[in-house]
């Protein structure tokens, strides 16, 4: 019979005790887009349905306008939600009153600012960062507005790939958009994780699409 030898026992003791153990793994924080969490719902919100796309009390699945957040800016006047009974809110689109009479785009470019300050500070620097126009006519800023309007000019500031930071996310948008009715607005749009997949389940539901 083979002896056992007890005097390897205390090095093994030895090795087990001092042994590190695995280092707990760190949870990614939440993207929480003006104190907005993905599995909020409408009603806690005091939003309401728009067009019809469920009542501000059931929370069925549409699109929901919010007048306030529960860590709102002051740079936004409504919050604008994609929600899913069940699955949670899809993306929330922050959006600027809008500016009238803006013909150089003066006012919307500094309120513009404002959000990139806001936004960076939370997402970091932008991954891409565009100020594109059809033609050199419409780069001129005296034709902003109209340049905008008419889409000839497009500008945005872009966060891809926020998965790698936040537990919750998928990307953000800053843009400027308008219309000939209401001026120019800025908007900034924060997408959560499955966002995708989540505007399929609303369309399927309501028959509608974002944006409609």
């Amino acid at each position: 019979m083979m002896a056992f030898d007890f005097g390897m026992l205390p090095i093994a003791l030895a090795a087990a005790i001092v042994a590190p153990a695995a280092a707990p793994q760190e949870t990614a924080p939440a993207m929480l887009p003006f104190g907005i969490s993905q599995d909020m719902r409408p009603s806690t919100l005091g939003c309401e349905a728009i067009d019809g796309g469920g009542s501000s009390t059931s929370d069925a699945t549409g699109q929901y306008v919010c007048k306030g957040a529960p860590e709102a800016s002051d740079l936004f006047s409504e919050y604008i939600l994609a929600y899913v009974k069940g699955t949670g809110i899809c993306n929330i689109s922050a959006v600027s009153s809008y500016i009238a009479e803006d013909s150089d785009g003066k006012k919307t470019r500094a309120l513009f600012g404002k959000a990139y300050a806001l936004m960076s500070q939370q997402l970091g620097k932008p991954d891409e960062t565009v100020d594109h126009a059809t033609s050199n006519e419409f780069r001129d800023n005296r034709q902003f507005e109209e340049a905008i309007i008419s889409e000839d000019r497009q500008i945005f500031d872009q966060w891809n790939d926020l998965s790698l930071r936040f537990g919750n996310a998928e990307s953000a948008s800053l843009t400027i958009s308008g219309s000939d009715e209401l001026g120019l607005a800025v908007y900034g749009i924060f997408r959560f994780a499955g966002n995708d997949d989540c505007l399929r389940k609303m369309e399927l539901a309501t028959g509608r699409s974002a944006g409609e």
